[in-house]
């Protein structure tokens, strides 16, 4: 797909966007909501530039189910770790800020990660920067380097297997065509 397409068809998913949300708000979709909808998006793509959606190449089903499955162990794994660490000598448990970098240059497969940390236990996005493409979360327990390097490889284990389910424009274009996963 060439760049000025992708391009369109970002901009076109941000109007989608846009008018799903104009349809939530108001809670219906009669003729007057659905053409009002369509005039308010058009009025903002006009006097403003909307931010593109970003898109994806290729996702890959079976991987992205595998992502589930691990993503589902990893949340049973630190449930019993943090668990276990609350019910047992819970003044001790120490964690740390540690700093991961991101290998995906994709906003979206960002987001991904940082969602997916987030949400297992034990383990928190408290920073992003993303012009270095670089996480900062906090991590437990972690009483040692040993234990902040594990915790860097969970986030950059959960980082591979997205990229490999989802492939972003960004990180194809960077990929060694000798090494592509995707063929």
């Amino acid at each position: 797909m060439s760049t000025s397409v992708r391009g369109t068809v970002a901009r076109v998913g941000m109007g989608v966007w846009l008018f799903a949300v104009w349809l939530l708000l108001w809670g219906r979709a009669d003729a007057l909501v659905v053409v009002g909808g369509v005039i308010v998006v058009a009025a903002a793509y006009w006097v403003s530039r909307l931010p593109a959606v970003p898109t994806l190449r290729r996702v890959r089903p079976l991987w992205l189910v595998l992502a589930a499955l691990e993503f589902a162990w990893d949340l049973l794994l630190s449930s019993l770790v943090i668990a276990r660490h609350a019910l047992y000598r819970p003044r001790e448990v120490k964690g740390a800020i540690v700093e991961v970098d991101a290998r995906t240059r994709s906003e979206l497969i960002l987001l991904a990660v940082t969602t997916s940390i987030s949400l297992r236990p034990g383990t928190l996005l408290v920073d992003l920067d993303w012009d270095r493409h670089v996480l900062h979360i906090h991590a437990m327990p972690v009483r040692s380097p040993k234990e902040a390097d594990a915790a860097r490889d969970g986030v950059l284990r959960t980082e591979h297997r997205l990229m490999r389910a989802l492939v972003a424009s960004e990180d194809a274009a960077e990929r060694d065509p000798s090494t592509r996963e995707d063929r």
